[in-house]
């Protein structure tokens, strides 16, 4: 045989098993069930062949042929053999004539008898035969039909009779529920349950001859015009075509590969992508079968086996040569329902596979193949030039374009999560790629808060530029001080070299606000005021830390507006009982107000705030302001002073006097947390006793409303002493009604009081009587609850509860 390499893959080795001169004639025919092979000749006679193999001392496997026995037949040629190992029987066909024979001592059975079918010119097995008995199926000549019947260790039975075909029948094949059928010129499908027949396609009766053959798991190979259709068991074309390079005669199969055997030649083609894999020139093949993947055949000198090299040397060559799709797809058809020691071959391959995919940039095979054979992360950052080392745990794919790394980025991320490995390394890398691939989820990463080697993620942050995300990061280990320092970096950068992430200085605050850390906060108060000091007072007023607020009121100093709402906090919203604090508030207020600077609107929403302050704290130092706002327009704060100091009167003539403003003097009285009625006094003896002329009638009218007013409240036999005695009633009929009012409710309210404490007592008096008539009887054996000694008189105290106490006893206890 002379081998020419179509492929760098050789799928099968052709290896001569028995030399040898037949006296029996030219073979025709040849069948294989195990070991044993038999072949049919011109002569009538069929030989049997017994087949062995052994292991040479070098590991490779050794196969032998060696004759055994023979038997004639028939006095004609033999067209056709199979086998039943069964029922050891061998049935042949001879120019119509069908004789069986013991398959072991090749002696002719002639129990058979009438029951042999008769005119036969084609017989073939029952491919998908569950049955112990042979089922075959067999035509004959000049009949549009085919005979089914089952063979016995003594008889042929007919089990069914298909008629009223399209013509007579060349050949067929017999598959589970479906006869396929080759008549002159084309191709048809018979289904034995619907009992109906469709027609395939035709060939060239002059170039083509029929012939079919099974494949295995429902694909049929039928002969066609240079190509080989395969089919399924309905007729439909489940592959794409095999195109010959010449015509075969014969036709194996040896998974998955598809041997087609011409006059000159030997040609192998794989059913995965029905491409030729090895050609091989052959001569004078006589005859050819195979059975479990070994190819038999046969010539008039030799006898040869083609031998399938193992699969995993082929799927090894393949991946050598770089044919990795061709490789995958045999190790998957040939390796995938192993046993488990095949099964880690096929594991192993695949990560090789995965391994070269990888280094050729195709990674969406490598994920699928790093996927089925869960590779461990780690294994796959190994490909890397100096990917992940202990010393830098930098990414390094050197030599490929941005895109291309990213793209590699990516994957590695993608596997890494569908892993679902956690260690500190592989956090360490997770981390890395989701920042190469989308920075804006790193803040999310770094929240859960996983264990990584802190040095390598510093080291690769500040190498790529990450500076904002190395701040987040710090931050995330509890380095508050570290991230707000890295921070500080990025702000004082001008805008062009900063981070392009850095959302600004709100992310230090934030992060202060965060944590609440005194100490931190304190460390940068200074440099964040001098930054953004409206940022910085939100920090300060927002935070729970306790602060030196002495220290920032220093740093604060050449901004009032911050000052006062820093203070306003200190003292309106947390309460602070620090009495400097409180004078500091009321000093601050008075500074804005009077500076010229203040705009007027300003000036009105600032004194609101201080006569709010003024009135309300009692822990400022009054004296102190009151100095600063003696001479100034602030008058109805400077009553509000005098009324801190108790100096009612003086607070209500200046409200009075010198504001002018009665209904302040009359809101102070109402306002002010105790002694209403006094003030209320106090304010209408002004109104009476004015010394400036020019007021005298107007305050005298006020008075008179005043009086009428019914939220004023008087001591009211306080104001009969001081009206003037000329008034007439009439003027102040209001007043005069609701203190009568008032009197009389007091009266009656008196009563009522009164009455019930009469109650009251007389309801005591009558159970200290009831309870004084009881007797008490003292013994010998009565003792004193307290002192418990027994009495030596007829003097002593009983409780309400019941107990007696000696008279001197009782006096201790009360």
């Amino acid at each position: 045989m002379q081998a020419r390499a179509r492929q760098a893959v050789k799928a099968f080795d052709l290896l001569p098993v028995l030399d040898y001169k037949s006296p029996s004639g030219t073979p025709t025919c040849l069948t294989v069930a195990g070991n044993d092979v038999y072949v049919g000749y011109s002569t009538g006679h069929v030989r049997h062949f017994l087949v062995s193999s052994s292991t040479s001392a070098s590991g490779r496997t050794k196969y032998q042929v060696r004759y055994l026995d023979e038997m004639i037949g028939s006095k004609k040629s033999i067209t056709k053999i199979l086998v039943a190992p069964t029922i050891a029987r061998i049935i042949g066909l001879a120019e119509n004539q069908v004789f069986v024979g013991d398959m072991f001592s090749m002696v002719g059975a002639q129990s058979y008898g009438r029951s042999t079918p008769k005119n036969v010119t084609f017989i073939s097995v029952n491919e998908a035969s569950t049955s112990y008995d042979l089922e075959i199926a067999v035509c004959q000549a000049r009949k549009k039909s085919v005979l089914l019947m089952m063979v016995t260790s003594e008889r042929f039975i007919t089990k069914q009779e298909i008629g009223n075909l399209q013509a007579v029948p060349q050949k067929v094949l017999w598959h589970g529920s479906v006869l396929l059928l080759a008549y002159e010129g084309y191709y048809s499908v018979y289904n034995l349950m619907s009992r109906t027949e469709l027609e395939l396609f035709p060939y060239n009766t002059t170039t083509t001859s029929p012939l079919m053959k099974t494949l295995g798991e429902g694909e049929i190979y039928m002969n066609g015009d240079g190509l080989g259709m395969i089919v399924n068991e309905s007729g439909d074309v489940c592959r794409a075509p095999i195109a010959w390079v010449n015509q075969p005669k014969f036709v194996c199969y040896s998974k998955p590969y598809i041997i087609g055997i011409s006059q000159t030649s030997i040609q192998v083609y794989s059913l995965l992508d029905q491409q030729l894999k090895q050609k091989s020139g052959f001569n004078d093949a006589s005859s050819a079968a195979d059975f479990n993947g070994n190819v038999f055949i046969v010539t008039e000198e030799q006898i040869y086996m083609l031998l399938p090299v193992p699969a995993e040397e082929q799927v090894e060559r393949l991946l050598d040569s770089g044919n990795l799709d061709q490789a995958m797809a045999l190790a998957e058809e040939t390796l995938g329902n192993m046993t488990r020691s095949k099964s880690s071959r096929l594991k192993a391959l695949r990560q090789r596979a995965a391994n070269m995919y990888w280094t050729r940039g195709e990674l969406e095979e490598a994920f699928s193949l790093f996927t089925q054979t869960q590779t461990p992360p780690a294994d796959i950052y190994s490909l890397y030039d100096t990917l992940f080392r202990d010393t830098s745990c930098e990414i390094s794919v050197a030599g490929l374009p941005e895109e291309k790394r990213q793209e590699y980025h990516v994957f590695l991320l993608q596997y890494l999560s569908k892993s679902g490995i956690r260690t500190e390394e592989l956090n360490t890398i997770e981390f890395k790629l989701v920042a190469l691939t989308d920075p804006d989820k790193i803040t999310d990463f770094v929240k859960e808060k996983r264990s990584m080697d802190m040095k390598s993620v510093v080291s690769f942050l500040k190498n790529h530029g990450f500076l904002y995300l190395l701040g987040e990061y710090y931050a995330s280990c509890g380095f508050v001080q570290e991230a707000v320092e890295q921070w500080r970096e990025l702000e004082e950068m001008k805008a062009e070299s900063r981070d392009p992430r850095y959302p600004g200085l709100g992310c230090i605050v934030r992060q202060l606000l965060d944590t609440n850390i005194q100490a931190v906060i304190m460390s940068n108060v200074e440099w964040l005021i001098s930054r953004d000091p409206d940022k910085t007072l939100n920090l300060l007023i927002s935070t729970t830390a306790e602060l030196n607020n002495d220290h920032i009121l220093s740093l604060l100093g050449e901004r009032p507006l911050h000052i006062i709402a820093f203070l306003e906090e200190l003292v309106i919203n947390r309460g602070t009982e620090a009495n400097r604090y409180h004078t500091q508030l009321a000093q601050q207020y008075l500074s804005l107000l009077l500076s010229p600077q203040t705009s007027r609107t300003r000036a009105l929403h600032i004194r609101k705030k201080l006569q709010a302050h003024l009135l309300t704290s009692d822990k400022y130092a009054v004296s102190l302001i009151l100095n600063k706002i003696q001479g100034t327009v602030l008058k109805k704060e400077l009553a509000i002073l005098y009324g801190k100091l108790q100096e009612h009167e003086k607070a209500l003539k200046v409200l009075v006097y010198d504001v002018h403003d009665v209904k302040s003097a009359e809101e102070y009285c109402r306002e002010w947390p105790s002694g209403r009625k006094e003030l209320h006094l106090l304010l209408l003896k002004i109104y009476l006793n004015c010394t400036q002329p020019d007021l005298r009638d107007t305050l005298l009218e006020r008075a008179v409303e005043f009086l009428n007013d019914r939220s004023s409240v008087f001591n009211y036999s306080e104001v009969y002493k001081i009206i003037p005695q000329d008034w007439p009633i009439a003027l102040i009929e209001p007043f005069v009604y609701r203190s009568l009012g008032c009197q009389a409710h007091h009266y009656r309210t008196s009563r009522i009081i009164k009455g019930l404490s009469e109650l009251e007592w007389a309801r005591m008096r009558a159970d200290r009587v009831s309870f004084t008539k009881r007797l008490v009887k003292i013994t010998s054996g009565t003792y004193c609850a307290f002192c418990f000694h027994p009495f030596s008189d007829s003097n002593c105290s009983v409780a309400t509860s019941g107990e007696v106490y000696h008279t001197q006893c009782i006096s201790q206890i009360t």
